[in-house]
């Protein structure tokens, strides 16, 4: 069965679509990406499924149930979003006991402390960072805090977009095991955001490829491993993804 459908998803901003007419199913505890160049529309399908962006057309249901544009607090129960960047989603003032309890509180979940010690453990942080600042921490440490502070409410589906991109190529791998273990435990649904294409072969089972808004292809990450690719734009972002090379680079040379 599937958690989220979408069908004909459309965002405007002003004359620009960002989004046009985007349309994919995830079923439930599947890992599911989107992949593209920056300003391909991937981010903002992502926002518009959090709630972030209420100005969208289409029709989008979560586990059989139609969303609105204004979502309830139940719906932020059960979806939880971890952002790019782990410094700028959480407040500098507030201690990591704080950034942890605040979601505890607006959901009214009890037994507070134990969710929090709960939490830490489960994202390889000890109870140490308990009250320290998101200065005093890592890159790497701060994203661990964000996908705790995002588990904690115990949601079904997690969107995640670029979770790894902000930080150092040494941890990015630790981030994303440990992203797929916590997936795997809890029975977690993904829908993952990335421009890189090893980060969604690793992550996720099947990746929409986004270009210009559009969804240009569709296909399991087995064919994106090999390279089989239909869409002209598909191949040409693989062909990307391989990085520097002497031979092909020299096939798109100028002249003198």
């Amino acid at each position: 069965m599937n958690l989220l459908d979408i069908d004909a998803l459309t965002v405007r901003f002003g004359d620009m679509v960002a989004v046009d007419r985007a349309s994919f199913a995830v079923a439930k505890g599947e890992s599911f990406g989107l992949v593209g160049e920056s300003g391909s529309g991937k981010s903002t399908v992502l926002r518009a499924l959090a709630g972030l962006i209420d100005d969208w057309t289409g029709t989008a249901r979560f586990d059989g149930k139609p969303l609105s544009a204004k979502r309830d607090r139940a719906f932020y129960a059960r979806v939880q979003m971890v952002f790019q960047d782990p410094y700028g989603s959480l407040h500098p003032r507030q201690t990591i006991d704080r950034a942890l309890a605040e979601p505890l509180a607006i959901h009214g979940l009890g037994d507070r402390e134990g969710r929090i010690v709960r939490a830490l453990e489960e994202v390889g942080l000890g109870t140490g960072f308990r009250f320290r600042y998101p200065h005093q921490l890592s890159g790497g440490q701060r994203q661990r805090i964000a996908i705790a502070r995002a588990l904690i409410v115990e949601p079904e589906l997690l969107l995640l977009d670029e979770p790894t991109s902000a930080l150092d190529v040494s941890i990015q791998a630790e981030v994303l095991n440990l992203l797929d273990a916590l997936r795997r435990k809890r029975g977690l649904t993904f829908v993952m955001v990335s421009h890189n294409l090893a980060v969604v072969a690793h992550m996720c089972g099947r990746v929409a490829v986004m270009n210009r808004g559009r969804i240009v292809e569709e296909m399991d990450t087995a064919a994106l491993r090999e390279g089989r690719a239909a869409d002209p734009y598909t191949k040409r972002l693989m062909e990307a993804s391989r990085g520097y090379d002497r031979s092909r680079a020299a096939r798109f040379a100028v002249p003198e």
